[in-house]
């Protein structure tokens, strides 16, 4: 027997979406993934193979069509991954840890939570060094404009107009709404430097991660923030 073997709804559910990934993949559908790379993008550490087979599983139940969009069902679930974000928020039960720390991860939510009306209207370039990664996870480079987000791992060559430098934990911490951006400012190795001007409003072009203390009605709005 595969399932769990029981009457009860929460079993009958969690048949389907208890496996690994499975409700990382509705989440990064539900904050608007369209493509089997995107998806990727999002969880940069599931192999192509889990992917895939989960996302089979996902349309053979109704929850996800061919082309990577949640149906009635699939869009059903984003109270259910609101409340475990929640919960997390709320509790130290699933407290961050060295491991979750991913600086793929964490530019890719970065770049899809920009808030273009608070941009420039000339396109702007924020490079992003995180100080305790290795090469190959240490820079990221930010193309922003009104327009259009573009997240490259590669240096095109592009003048830089801000850089933030940062060990990762401070940076995720800022991003999920632990930190203010004066507290972030203030953390051990983090630096703001380039046009001061655009120094000032930088933490304004992020509306940060999705599920804050403060979206989810975890604490009052902190102007600094």
């Amino acid at each position: 027997m595969n399932g769990y073997g029981q009457f009860c709804a929460v079993a009958r559910a969690l048949e389907l979406l208890g496996e690994r990934w499975t409700l990382l993949i509705v989440r990064e559908l539900l904050l608007g993934a369209s493509t089997f790379t995107d998806i990727r993008r999002g969880l940069p550490r599931i192999p192509r193979a889990t992917l895939s087979a989960r996302l089979r599983a996902l349309r053979a139940a109704g929850l996800v069509d061919n082309d990577y969009r949640l149906t009635e069902a699939g869009t059903a679930l984003a109270p259910v991954v609101r409340e475990l974000a929640r919960w997390a928020v709320a509790t130290d039960s699933a407290a961050l840890t060295e491991d979750d720390l991913d600086t793929a991860a964490l530019t890719w939510d970065m770049q899809r939570r920009v808030d273009a009306a608070a941009l420039p209207e000339r396109t702007v370039v924020l490079a992003i060094e995180f100080t305790d990664r290795p090469p190959a996870d240490r820079r990221y480079w930010l193309h922003l404009s009104r327009v259009s987000v573009n997240l490259c791992r590669q240096d095109t060559g592009a003048p830089v107009d801000v850089w933030l430098t940062s060990p990762t934990e401070a940076a995720t911490r800022w991003w999920l709404g632990d930190l203010s951006w004066a507290e972030l400012l203030r953390q051990p190795g983090v630096r703001v430097h380039g046009d001061r001007a655009l120094e000032r409003q930088m933490h304004r072009w992020f509306k940060r991660y999705v599920f804050t203390p403060e979206a989810l009605g975890l604490e009052q709005p902190s102007p600094s923030r």
